[in-house]
């Protein structure tokens, strides 16, 4: 399992590049209800956009894990095959699309 703390990267999934980027950290909502990171995924050369958001990881004692994440760069990579799979055309035009996956990436 790779990780990174990097803020951006490209992964290589079914013969196709695609670029990610961060685009949330983990964030406290309303109560004690809170959402994990957010990453986007584009495939390169291509507009459209998936959001993917991934839950907020808890500790043992029922409190979030504050500190800053690290990336499974191969949760990554199975967030793209799930969002394909889930009817994200990444050659399309339009609004980003948001998809909610685990933190496995299905």
């Amino acid at each position: 399992m790779q990780h990174t703390r990097d803020m951006s990267g490209v992964v290589h999934v079914d013969g196709e590049d695609y670029a990610w980027e961060v685009r949330r950290q983990p964030m406290r909502t309303t109560g004690d209800q809170w959402q994990g990171i957010a990453i986007s995924l584009r495939l390169v050369g291509a507009k459209r956009e998936a959001i993917i958001q991934f839950p907020m990881p808890m500790r043992a004692n029922g409190h979030p894990q504050m500190l800053k994440q690290r990336i499974n760069v191969e949760a990554v990579k199975t967030s793209v095959t799930s969002a394909i799979a889930a009817g994200w055309d990444p050659t399309s035009r339009g609004k980003p699309e948001v998809f909610d996956v685990d933190a496995d990436g299905r």
